[in-house]
């Protein structure tokens, strides 16, 4: 089957969109995709390119365009066979959404619907602060979550807003429960 639609989630840090991803994509059968998780593998990498994403990762910076077409274009080439891709905290700029854009015209996918997961600040800072060990990353530190929070006001809030003008983006009250959320977002699709 030829790959038919990307959905993309967007919102701030802790809203959770890796949660409310991979919860859709075992529903509908389609394939997920974290950049964040892709480029959290890679920082663990010892190759140049590692040691320059763990870099940025561990200081709360977007990676830049050229890193994410390098890392993304190759995820993505290998998930072209599934009926849909969820896309996890992608695209965070307006440079990566019209690389998704290209690589959708190119690939002659026609469709993509974006959500975003509105939730509180406060909120988003409880949940970050209750991950356990084991799941808390170089960037749930309290210093680099603010930094993380600027990162996605200055660049990621613009690319909710090239989605909204464009009519393919979906709110999703996030300050729901868990299934109250994946409920919402299935009436939406």
């Amino acid at each position: 089957m030829k790959l038919q639609k990307i959905i993309v989630f967007m919102g701030a840090p802790g809203s959770g969109k890796g949660t409310q991803t991979k919860l859709l994509a075992k529903r509908l059968g389609y394939a997920y995709f974290s950049t964040g998780e892709l480029s959290r593998e890679y920082a663990k990498q010892d190759t140049e390119l590692g040691h320059r994403i763990k870099d940025l990762i561990d200081n709360g910076i977007i990676l830049p365009i050229d890193i994410i077409r390098q890392i993304f274009i190759k995820k993505f080439e290998s998930l072209t066979d599934a009926p849909g891709i969820i896309l996890d905290g992608y695209p965070r700029t307006i440079e990566q959404a019209e690389l998704l854009k290209d690589i959708m015209a190119e690939k002659g996918i026609p469709r993509v619907h974006a959500f975003f997961l509105d939730v509180d600040k406060t909120q988003l800072l409880h949940r970050l602060s209750l991950r356990a060990p084991a799941q808390r990353r170089a960037d749930d530190d309290p210093d680099k979550v603010e930094k993380r929070f600027d990162e996605y006001i200055n660049k990621t809030a613009a690319v909710k807003d090239y989605y909204e003008s464009a009519g393919l983006l979906s709110h999703v009250n996030g300050d729901q429960g868990i299934e109250a959320v994946h409920q919402e977002i299935m009436s939406k699709l």
